[in-house]
This record gives structure tokens, C-alpha cells and sequence, in this order.
């Protein structure tokens, strides 16, 4: 089962192709009583495709949407679109969204992406005879997604989106196995069962494993997003305490000869560990400033980021990995329990 739900993550998350975005746009800074020409520079689009019918795009402050004076397709990912801001005119805020809209690509925006700026020597040059007030516009293109299956195009991650299918259930399956490996170290506090003792330190050993996978593919995303291998980011850090604890319970069981002792020692190092493992995984980034989703006011990929198309991938692969996670820890348990009958 989790072969197949991995092996159509990972073909999924090859396959599937970026939605469009707007990556990029020259001329972001402008002036009233001038007209400017914007280049709009896209990613996946098909501005050029017969069937793409009528290229909307609209340069968006507050709720209001203002229509460029024009708007000419250059290419499948270029548009140049002429705008202008008359002196006096009444704006919500210095900035600009851009919007766009397309029957085959959907709607997709760059949020800030010019900005209005006082009158200066140094302000850029526009055409000063064409002046125009901008109006606003309707929406005369009602398609809001892209008429093909697409992961969504966000800032910042890029291609890197599809990570999300690996670095994020390394955690989960971690997660799941410190829990796993709770359970019957409680039990073996309960009952004295050595049996299950050996449960709780192959559990670990799965545990640690996919932490280090998580530290691993976390460490290649921040390279990609942040520039960095490692930030001083809190869920980073914390997430390198958590993998320690658990470290540290290895070296524990590793320093202790009686066979009892080191069960009953590394049982109730176990249970208070997890209280640590979830202060620093969960709790402390969403109180401080994180650079990751669902912290420290970051909003979380649930709520803006993880689309109908993510979910068709990320639950999968969350099952997927999970159910990875237990298969190698009964592998590993099953050997040591044979080795023990054997040592017997």
C-alpha cells in the first residue's frame, strides 16, 4: 500500500506541471500625470494560444480594480500594459497589485508590485503628454483557475513547491513514531514486559531516521527559498532540539549495561521527552516570528497555499510515508526480538 501511494506521489510530483504565475515585472516604481509602460514577465502562461481568447490584466488598489490604458501580448509569458494615475486621484494605498486573467491560465497576481511615488528628480520618466485618468474596469474574464492540472504557483517557493510531498511528511512520520514509541514505553512502566521496551527504542531508532530526512530536505528548501542551508529560524532550531532529545535517549540506552535498568531509565526519559519534542516542533514557533507556514503569523499552506491539486499529492503522501515509517520500525523489530530469542 504505501509503495503505491509513494510511487504516485513521486511520479505526481514530477509530472504535474507549475501553474502560471507573474514572476516579474520591469518599471515597478512610477509617478502621477505619466504614462508608463509596464513589461509583465510570466511563468507558464499561454498569453500567445489561440485558445486563450481575451488577456485581462487590471493594476488592483484596496478593492478596486483599474484597467491599463493598453495591452499588448508580446509572447506566451511577456505582456506590456500602459497605466497612469492621474495627480489628485483618490488610492487606498501606495501600491499596486497586478492581476491577470486568461480563459486557459486562470487568474494569478503579484502581490505589491508597482508602486506609486511622490513627484522627484530621481523618480522615473513616463510620457507626460498622454496623461489619462485610470478608471476602473469589469471583469470580462470569468475563468479563476488554470484549465489544466497545476501545482500553485507561489512566491518565493517556485518549482520548490513540490518539496512539500517530502520535507513535510518527514515530520508527520516522525511525529507519528515518537508517539508510537510513548505508548509502549508507558506500557512497559506499566507492566515490565521487555518486549515492549523494544518496541519504544526501534520506534526511536524509525523516528530518527526520518528527522534526519526532514533536517535534510529542509536544509535544500531553505537553500532554494532563503539562500541558506540553515536560517536562525525558530521551527529550525527547533527542530534540531527535537531530533537531539531523541539523540540523546540512543546515547542513554547506549551508556546503561543491566538490561532492566536501561529499559526502566530510557522509558521515563521517553515520556519526558515528548513534552520537549512538541514545546520546540510546535508550540514555540507559532509563538515567536517564523519564516514557515502557520507561525508566528506566517499563515499556514491550509489555508492559502495548499490547493485542490496539493491535496491530491500531500495526503498520499502524508499516508505514504506514515506507513513507510511503521513497515522499517517492524522490520527493525522483528530483528532485534530474533536476536534476543537467539542471545536467550
Amino acid at each position: 500500500m504505501c509503495v503505491v501511494l509513494l510511487l504516485y506521489v513521486v511520479v505526481g510530483s514530477f509530472l504535474v506541471p507549475l501553474g502560471p504565475g507573474l514572476s516579474g515585472i520591469d518599471t515597478i516604481n512610477f509617478t502621477t500625470d505619466s504614462v508608463y509602460t509596464f513589461t509583465l514577465h510570466c511563468y507558464h502562461s499561454h498569453f500567445k494560444s489561440p485558445e486563450v481568447g481575451k488577456v485581462q490584466v487590471w493594476f488592483k488598489n484596496g478593492n478596486d480594480y483599474y484597467c491599463p490604458k493598453s495591452l499588448a501580448v508580446v509572447d506566451d509569458n511577456t505582456i506590456q500594459a500602459q497605466f497612469s494615475v492621474a495627480k489628485g486621484q483618490k488610492l487606498n494605498q501606495p501600491t499596486f497589485d497586478l492581476v491577470l486573467n486568461d480563459h486557459i491560465d486562470g487568474t494569478f497576481a503579484l502581490r505589491d508590485a508597482v508602486a506609486l511615488v511622490q513627484n522627484s528628480d530621481n523618480a522615473p520618466a513616463g510620457d507626460s503628454t498622454t496623461t489619462y485618468t485610470a478608471k476602473q474596469c469589469p471583469v470580462e474574464v470569468q475563468n479563476n483557475k488554470a484549465a489544466f492540472l497545476a501545482f500553485p504557483y507561489r512566491e518565493i517557493l517556485y518549482e520548490s513547491i513540490r518539496n512539500t510531498f517530502f520535507h513535510v511528511p518527514m515530520w508527520f512520520t516522525m511525529t507519528a513514531l515518537v508517539l508510537f514509541s510513548l505508548y509502549f514505553s508507558i506500557k512497559y512502566l506499566r507492566k515490565g514486559n521487555l518486549e515492549h521496551d523494544v518496541y519504544a527504542h526501534q520506534a526511536i531508532v524509525g523516528a530518527l531516521l526520518f528527522g534526519a530526512c526532514g533536517l535534510m530536505t529542509g536544509s535544500v528548501w531553505a537553500r532554494y527559498t532563503w539562500g541558506q542551508f540553515w536560517v536562525n529560524d525558530p521551527k529550525l532550531n527547533g527542530a534540531a532540539i527535537g531530533v537531539s532529545i531523541y539523540l540523546a535517549y540512543l546515547i542513554l540506552r547506549g551508556a546503561i549495561t543491566d538490561e532492566i535498568k536501561r529499559a526502566r531509565i530510557a522509558a521515563t526519559y521517553n515520556v519526558f521527552s515528548i513534552v520537549i519534542f512538541m514545546l520546540f516542533i510546535f508550540i514555540m514557533p507559532r509563538l515567536t516570528d517564523s519564516l514557515h507556514p502557520g507561525n508566528g503569523g506566517n499563515p499556514a499552506f491550509s489555508k492559502y497555499d495548499l490547493d485542490n491539486t496539493l491535496r491530491m499529492f500531500f495526503y498520499p503522501a502524508v499516508i505514504g510515508w506514515v506507513l513507510l515509517g511503521f513497515w522499517i520500525v517492524s522490520i527493525l523489530i522483528r530483528l532485534q526480538l530474533i536476536k534476543h530469542k537467539q542471545e536467550a
